[in-house]
């Protein structure tokens, strides 16, 4: 017996060093800088998106954009924001003429603590790590070696490098900023960015919104009332034959954003689509509940659900430090009630869809009852009062579990 205590006791002490490690090599969550994205700064990198689009270039037409690090770590947070894994992680980018240096604060999920990570890039070799520090700890040149051929293995990566070889893009470092320049030759590549980039990207896809902008404006003229509850366009949009959500819910649900919100993807009124009614779409009697929610919904056909949520709470941790208004509660609510709506809407048939009649708003979002416990008189909630929230709110919906 006395062998199986010392194999106990051994097993103990290995856990114990490798928890010891671990702590030592990770950081508590509130020691990460948390990079606030204003809702500017959302809308500048959707116009990048429109401008530099394939469908909206030419071909042999020079494309030329400045990115400042500022913008660089940013962006590193929304795309993190679309993998679940890499959801809260944060990044800070320092730029100089030689490489790009990018540290990350990558959440373990263990005790609010974060690994903190830094890594160098080159354009000159545009697919391959140069250096990797852990908790300022270099990385021997086999484990960088390792990680470099997984990442190379990835259908990602593959074709992120397959795309930058077909536009061999000239990038320039300078102090804080870089310049990435090509020249658009290869209209083939407009369906693999299409799939990556799906906001109204070509005339087919514009055509579909504008159909869909027409629909409301005629429910709008047939309804009459000024202020409508969203409820009741919800039901007449489930209750359309032969409308499937998964394929068009990016128009549906564009064009319901588009309603209350009075734009959409950078698209323009009275330009590039019809102009609505004074008409209003509201939510427990307000409007700007009913634009959280339809936003939500949009959000959620062009990338996934957690990601669309994600971008949700950086514009609310946003709010908190940058507007007078703060951190809402509500918003929040309406943003996950509208995020569960696509979902359900999705989920069901053809056959339930018709039957969707909900009678009353607190069956799309609860009231304020509701979410008054976590109002905060414009203080940003703490991430664990973020998902408390969160999951209450996807418990209090009634379609939730349907």
């Amino acid at each position: 017996m006395k062998w199986v205590r010392r194999l106990a006791m051994g097993v103990f002490a290995l856990l114990l060093a490798l928890v010891l490690i671990a702590w030592l090599l990770t950081v508590p969550g509130d020691s990460a800088p948390r990079t606030i994205i204003p809702f500017s700064d959302l809308s500048k990198y959707r116009q990048w998106l429109d401008d530099y689009h394939p469908a909206r270039l030419q071909a042999g037409q020079a494309v030329s954009l400045t990115v400042q690090q500022d913008d660089v770590q940013k962006l590193a947070i929304l795309l993190a924001s679309t993998q679940p894994a890499l959801t809260h992680t944060q990044f800070r980018a320092r730029i100089t003429p030689d490489s790009l240096q990018l540290e990350a604060w990558y959440p373990t999920r263990v005790l609010d603590r974060l690994l903190p990570l830094q890594l160098t890039w080159t354009p000159s070799e545009p697919f391959r790590l140069q250096r990797l520090w852990v908790s300022s700890v270099a990385m021997p040149d086999w484990v960088v070696g390792r990680l470099n051929g997984r990442l190379a293995q990835l259908p990602a990566v593959i074709d992120a490098e397959r795309l930058w070889q077909t536009l061999n893009p000239v990038v320039e470092l300078g102090d804080g900023s870089l310049q990435f320049s090509t020249e658009w030759n290869d209209p083939e590549l407009s369906g693999w960015l299409s799939d990556f980039a799906p906001f109204w990207s070509d005339a087919a896809q514009r055509e579909r919104l504008v159909e869909e902008v027409e629909w409301i404006s005629r429910f709008f003229a047939t309804d009459g009332r000024q202020r409508i509850p969203l409820r009741d366009i919800l039901i007449a949009l489930a209750q359309r034959p032969n409308l499937d959500f998964e394929q068009d819910g990016s128009a549906v649900f564009g064009a319901l954003s588009y309603a209350t919100l009075g734009s959409v993807s950078g698209m323009q009124p009275g330009v590039d689509l019809p102009r609505l009614s004074s008409q209003r779409l509201t939510l427990h009697g307000r409007y700007d509940l009913a634009r959280h929610y339809t936003l939500a919904m949009w959000l959620g056909t062009q990338m996934s659900p957690d990601a669309a949520l994600e971008l949700a709470t950086y514009k609310e941790w946003s709010d908190a430090e940058t507007r007078s208004s703060g951190f809402s509660a509500e918003d929040m609510v309406a943003n996950v009630a509208g995020l569960e709506m696509l979902g359900y809407l999705r989920r069901i048939d053809a056959l339930d869809r018709k039957g969707f009649r909900p009678a009353t708003d607190d069956y799309l979002m609860p009231a304020r009852s509701f979410w008054e416990p976590w109002l905060s008189n414009g203080a940003a909630l703490t991430e664990r009062q973020l998902r408390e929230l969160i999951d209450s709110t996807r418990e209090q919906l009634q379609f939730s579990g349907s």
